[in-house]
């Protein structure tokens, strides 16, 4: 399995899986992506609970979160629904990986993060559009 040297891979994924997971219940919810404003919102809520990240990489995660969002609501193998959506948030407001629903956005984050670093042909998004 390949993985990523780069020491912000890890919190890079998160962050990621963090935004997704929100755009994802937004969408649910109401139809819409999150606004610009709720996403930075939602990166400050982040930071908050996890410590902080690099401007720019927060900015190109945001930016990156609400396509990963999309093409998971096409591409999912468990079942994105509010209430699913809703079970991958813990009590105190972090993800909770055990749910099936963290669990397989943050799979696809970790593959996106990662896949930068990849030829193009390996990666998980190929000949999706």
């Amino acid at each position: 399995m390949f993985w990523s040297t780069h020491p912000d891979t890890c919190t890079h994924a998160d962050l990621l899986t963090y935004l997704v997971v929100s755009q994802l219940i937004r969408h649910r919810l109401t139809g819409k992506w999150l606004t610009a404003e709720q996403a930075v919102e939602s990166t400050h809520l982040w930071m908050y609970a996890n410590g902080r990240i690099d401007l720019l990489a927060r900015v190109s995660l945001v930016t990156q979160a609400q396509c990963l969002a999309a093409r998971l609501l096409s591409m999912s193998t468990v079942k994105l629904d509010a209430k699913a959506l809703a079970g991958a948030i813990a009590r105190s407001g972090q993800l909770d990986y055990r749910s099936p629903v963290a669990a397989e956005v943050h799979h696809a984050c970790v593959v996106h993060v990662t896949s930068r670093f990849l030829p193009p042909e390996y990666s998980v998004w190929r000949g999706v559009e």
